[in-house]
């Protein structure tokens, strides 16, 4: 199992779940796939066209972020927590 946590701008895809699990994933893309199956619409708040994440996204796993490792690409194992958080900007 993998877990995912979640920050409060993505909650609303998810009815409010702060974490969600997915069983397995090879990789973020792969997990981020399993979420728009479960959660319709939460795949277009993390990726773009180009399925890569939005600048504004940070993911997490296991506190590394994958832009410093293998991107959308970086692979998963079970006992892996992924932390999706949108910037949040303002003043």
């Amino acid at each position: 199992m993998i877990r995912v946590k979640l920050s409060g701008q993505l909650r609303d895809c998810t009815g409010g779940a702060k974490e969600v699990t997915v069983a397995s994933a090879a990789t973020v893309l792969a997990l981020i796939d399993a979420l728009e199956e479960r959660f319709p619409g939460i795949r277009g708040k993390i990726l773009d066209d180009q399925e890569k994440a939005r600048p504004y996204v940070n993911i997490f796993v296991d506190g590394e972020n994958i832009r410093d490792a293998g991107h959308e690409g970086t692979k998963l194992s079970q006992g892996n927590t992924v932390y999706i958080l949108p910037s949040v900007a303002g003043g």
